[in-house]
């Protein structure tokens, strides 16, 4: 299968125009970290906490669960595989680690399914599994991924779409019980750590190898952490903010594209380039759960009583 998967892949490029090169550059970017966590805190700041935390916690155990598979099966790039596969040079920027399966095509599976989740709106799933779609193709077009890859993603994003929602709304129901959803959550995240701090290292592994399922597992206990501030000492209600809810997401998606490109640059001669990755991972979910909400708080009308 793997072999068809490099054949379709050949044939693939063979296709390629330069037209449908950009296209494809310009949609797969919403698979990759800023776009993600941009939608994510645009959800948040406009709509509030139902719209945010399925798709939120759907992405960083999605995330876990995806760097985990990597590093279990370690299968190389397709131009590794078989230097006749030529990828679109642009798109190998954001192609780094192993191929299989796509963290593109899982990240957008994730984000977009726990959305649709939450609406709960049979157009939406429509326009969502469109998008998908899209998203995990442009990866094969350009070069950077198999089908093989991008069919696995899709396969193990929607039971972590399912447990997500699921877990987020029985914590919504059972708001005194929430912290059962966390600890679990919390030893699923260690599970994963654990996991890869006891894996073998292959000879011919990466020299980063592990770092992306660290990276996860950082990028988790975050998130855990920042739901578990928000729900119980801000409460952020997007409502009360009235005419600034506008003004609040342009400037919250101002500030993380600034901590995204400076963060982790800034951080690395304290806490080297390892641990300024794992910080950054950290400091998303904060900056858009707990930090600006907080601060945004001077802006919002009174409770009503």
């Amino acid at each position: 299968m793997e072999m068809m998967g490099l054949t379709f892949l050949k044939w693939v490029q063979e296709q390629r125009t330069p037209m449908g090169e950009d296209l494809f550059l310009r949609l797969t970017v919403a698979g990759e970290g800023f776009w993600l966590l941009a939608i994510l805190g645009t959800l948040f700041w406009a709509f509030g906490a139902r719209w945010a935390y399925r798709p939120g916690l759907a992405l960083v155990a999605g995330d876990l669960v995806t760097s985990v598979v990597k590093n279990i099966f370690c299968i190389p790039r397709p131009w590794v595989r078989d230097p006749e596969v030529l990828p679109v040079r642009a798109a190998m920027r954001g192609a780094f680690g192993y191929s299989f399966p796509s963290g593109h095509a899982s990240s957008s599976a994730l984000l977009w399914g726990g959305i649709a989740a939450a609406v709960r709106r049979w157009w939406v799933w429509i326009l969502v599994l469109a998008w998908i779609a899209v998203t995990g193709l442009s990866r094969v077009y350009l070069g950077v991924h198999t089908l093989v890859d991008v069919s696995a993603s899709w396969l193990l994003a929607f039971p972590v779409v399912w447990g997500a929602t699921w877990a987020v709304g029985w914590a919504e129901s059972h708001p005194a019980q929430r912290w059962k959803v966390l600890v679990g959550a919390i030893l699923f995240a260690g599970a994963g750590g654990l996991f890869m701090y006891l894996r073998p290292v292959p000879e011919d592994a990466w020299p980063t190898f592990g770092r992306d399922t660290y990276r996860a597992v950082a990028a988790m206990l975050g998130f855990l952490a920042a739901w578990h501030v928000e729900r119980t000492w801000i409460r952020f209600d997007p409502a009360r903010l009235g005419g600034y809810r506008i003004l609040a997401v342009v400037a919250g998606v101002l500030v993380l594209s600034l901590m995204m490109t400076h963060l982790r640059p800034m951080l690395a001669p304290w806490l080297g380039e390892n641990g300024a990755m794992y910080a950054a991972a950290v400091a998303g979910p904060f900056w858009i759960f707990v930090v600006w909400p907080w601060l945004l708080q001077g802006l919002a009308t009174p409770a009503r009583p």
